[in-house]
Parts: C-alpha cells; sequence; structure tokens
C-alpha cells in the first residue's frame, strides 16, 4: 500500500512518510534534525516505493516537498562516507554511491510525474533526487547549492549533465564556485521551472488532489501548477559578470585570470574560491565540459568512478573534517594550488581506479530493482 509510512528506522521516527490521496502521492523525508541528508536506509525506502509507483497505474503525480521545513533535502550522508573510510568500511562507499545515483536515475524514469517543491535548503543529494522532475517549483525559502567544490569533493548526482544544460555558463559558475542561489533566482538559472509563494502550495495539493486523473497530461499538470505560480521575469542579476568570466574559458586557471583582472563582483568571488579545493575545481571544469555531450546513463558511470576516485583520495575526507567535523575552516589539500593539480591528474580521475573495478550501469541496476521488486 503507498498510503502508509515506509522506511528504515532510527529509533522510532520513520524517515521517509508517504500518504496518497486519489492520484497524488504527498512523500516528504523525515530527517529533519539531519536537515533531510540522504542515508543509505532512505534511498532503500524511496526505491522501495518508487517501484510501487511504477506499477500502480492510478497513480500519476508523486509530489516531493519539504512541507514548510527548514530544508527539502540538504544533501547525502557525508558523515556516513567519513566514519566508513575511518574504519575501513570501503563497501559502504561504494554502495552509497551505487544505490543513490540508481535512485537519482530511476526517478527521471519512473512513470508517474514528479513533481518537486523546493520549500527550503536543496543541496547536492537533495538535488539529485529532484532536478529530473518535470515540475520544479522554487519558493521564497528557497536556497539551492552544488557545494562539493568546499568540502574537496565534485558536484556529482547528475551535475555532470544538468549543469552544462542551465542557460549560458551558469552550471560551470555553479558547480566550481558552490555560489547559493535563492527564491526567484532558481527560476532565472533554470534551476526551477515555477515559482510560488508557500502560501499557495496546500491549495495546489488540494487541486492536484481534486484535478488530477490517471489520463491527465503534463501539459494539463503544468496548466495546474502555472495558476499558482508567480511569473519570473528578466535575466539572473549576476549573468553578465558570469558570462564575462566564465563563458568560453579554456580552464580554471583562465577563470581566476579573468576574476583577478575584473570588477568588484570578480574580486569578491575570487576571494570566496580561494578557499576551495583546487582538485575539485578542475574535476568541476571537467566534468562539465565532458557532460555536454553524454546522456544520462553515461554521466552516471563516469560520476561512479569519480566518486570512487575520490573515496580512495585524501581531499573529500579532509575537507569534511575541516568544515563539518573540527570545523576549523582550514583545510589541508593535497594540491594547495591549481598549479600543482595536472592536467594527467585531473585524468586520472576519470579513469576505473583499479583493474577489478565494476563498472556502474544505472539502467541494468534499475531494472534488477524492479525486477526483484515484483
Amino acid at each position: 500500500m503507498i498510503g502508509r509510512v515506509v522506511s528504515r528506522r532510527f529509533s522510532e521516527e520513520p524517515l521517509v512518510l508517504a500518504s496518497r490521496a486519489g492520484h497524488v502521492v504527498k512523500v516528504k523525508l523525515n530527517k529533519p534534525k539531519a536537515l533531510n541528508a540522504l542515508c543509505v536506509p532512505m534511498i532503500g525506502a524511496l526505491k522501495k516505493l518508487l517501484n510501487e509507483w511504477d506499477r500502480d497505474e492510478g497513480v500519476r503525480v508523486v509530489v516531493f516537498s519539504a512541507d514548510g521545513g527548514k530544508a527539502f533535502c540538504a544533501g547525502g550522508d557525508v558523515k556516513s562516507l567519513y566514519t566508513a573510510r575511518q574504519e575501513g568500511n570501503f563497501s559502504h562507499l561504494s554502495k552509497f554511491f551505487q544505490k543513490e545515483y540508481t535512485l537519482d536515475y530511476s526517478l527521471s524514469r519512473m512513470n508517474p510525474v514528479q513533481l518537486s517543491i523546493y520549500d527550503g535548503m536543496v543541496l547536492g543529494g537533495g538535488v539529485g533526487i529532484s532536478i529530473h522532475s518535470p515540475i520544479r517549483i522554487a519558493t521564497e525559502k528557497s536556497m539551492f547549492s552544488m557545494p562539493e567544490t568546499m568540502i574537496g569533493l565534485y558536484p556529482d548526482v547528475a551535475g555532470s549533465y544538468f549543469l552544462p544544460r542551465l542557460p549560458g555558463s551558469i552550471g560551470l559558475y555553479l558547480g566550481i564556485t558552490a555560489a547559493r542561489l535563492s527564491g526567484e533566482d532558481l527560476v532565472r538559472a533554470g534551476v526551477a521551472t515555477h515559482y510560488m509563494p508557500t502560501e499557495n502550495i496546500p491549495k495546489l495539493k488540494e487541486t492536484l488532489i481534486s484535478e488530477v486523473k490517471p489520463e491527465t497530461s503534463l501539459q494539463q499538470i503544468e496548466k495546474l501548477v502555472k495558476e499558482f505560480s508567480t511569473e519570473v521575469t528578466g535575466p539572473l542579476e549576476d549573468f553578465e559578470n558570469i558570462e564575462k568570466n566564465f563563458g568560453s574559458a579554456k580552464n580554471v586557471e583562465e577563470i581566476f585570470y579573468r576574476l583577478q583582472n575584473g570588477c568588484a563582483w570578480g574580486q569578491n568571488k575570487l576571494k570566496s574560491m580561494g578557499k576551495l579545493c583546487p582538485l575539485s575545481m578542475k574535476i568541476a571544469f571537467e566534468q562539465v565540459r565532458r557532460g555536454k555531450s553524454m546522456s544520462l546513463e553515461e554521466v552516471f558511470k563516469m560520476e561512479y568512478r569519480l566518486s570512487m576516485n575520490f573515496m580512495n583520495g585524501h581531499e573529500f575526507f579532509e575537507g569534511f573534517r575541516a568544515l563539518l567535523l573540527d570545523k576549523d575552516k582550514d583545510p589541508k589539500w593535497q594540491y594547495k594550488t591549481l598549479e600543482e593539480v595536472s592536467e594527467d591528474l585531473v585524468k586520472s580521475y576519470f579513469e576505473p581506479p583499479s583493474a577489478g573495478f565494476v563498472e556502474l550501469d544505472v539502467e541494468s541496476e534499475m531494472m534488477k530493482s524492479r525486477n526483484n521488486s515484483k
């Protein structure tokens, strides 16, 4: 049954809440103390639900939201990755990314229409479970970021796919700089499809429940959403500066050179980027370049390689320690400058990490999960 709570449990708290009314399922992640960060049990609960939705022809829309909470989903459970590395539990490292990427891909392929409401923070892994929704609604409480270059990782969860498909160089800018967007700017940047005041969300959900039928088309659903949305006009405020400094750049060094010789905006951006991981920034640049011409399946295969190489390295674990564990905000990067990150080193991160490495085929993993759930 979809109209029940489905989850694994930490103590007595359900990790995923799901309820059905009519032909609409409402989903809410339920780890508020951890800002709804994705963990393996939560991913498993979502995958189980997804397989149910795919089999049920009566489910037409699945609404993901935070229901006015602080966070829609503030990324993945990176603490578990740090702990697993400390304990030598390398199977958890591979399992986490395998399951997360397969869930993200499966959501992009599910039969019902996914509608995601960004009423709160949406970071990293939260982007992964929602960015492929054909309808993505921002509110005045929305805050979006891909912050991975801050902690020595790279913008994964298909960042290689969706970032280069945003207008102009916005995706490259967001991926490298870990910059934040809020409110209507999510629509201007192409991250969200609609903007809606939070007060309209309950009425939208009521309308979807009363109006949506199994045969309702995506266009008709979009029309219903538009009735409660506010039109967003004009470009992103920083668009001109982004294009001037990031557009057609040959490498990250060129971006830094432009920023250094630019206006006050560039000087401020240069200062914040000086704290980011040099290796991560160069990987982000290359993944966006490659991802422009790749399919979603190919992107997840590439990103799984990248993730496993990062899990075998130093930067991510040092970044986590400095920013999220000890919070001294002084990471000791292995590669301290852009010049120390050679092109050969960057290329090596896109290769299989070991001779016995098993590639990730998200299509195959998705079909396996569907067949096992029957």
